[in-house]
């Protein structure tokens, strides 16, 4: 985990008003905590329903983009099985183990 999205993390966790470094920006307000990438929003968590994550790569199949999300997942699901990966050239989400297209754009709930 790189240096930024362990303070990334921490900023979701203090539920900050603002926190914001290099290309990554997290906003809390009203107990969620949203997540920005180059000021795309890529998630938000949901901290009174015990931790709902909500994610988005916004069409940016970034290796970048990726790993911020992957930490989320772990933060939130737990890193042995839950994750996203790349394989020719398309990426995948897999849940408890289970892999499924992930859809490029659209909001997806974890």
């Amino acid at each position: 985990m790189r240096k930024i999205e362990r303070q990334m993390l921490q900023a979701i966790v203090d539920e900050r008003s603002h926190w914001s470094k290099d290309n990554t920006r997290v906003e809390s307000t009203d107990g969620i905590s949203s997540v920005y990438l180059h000021g795309h929003k890529i998630a938000e968590f949901e901290h009174r329903l015990n931790g709902k994550l909500w994610i988005n790569n916004c069409g940016y199949e970034t290796v970048t983009t990726k790993s911020r999300l992957n930490v989320l997942i772990d933060f939130v699901l737990g890193g042995i099985g839950n994750g996203i990966y790349q394989k020719n050239w398309n990426w995948f989400l897999t849940r408890n183990g289970v892999d499924e297209d992930f859809p490029s754009n659209e909001w997806v709930a974890l």
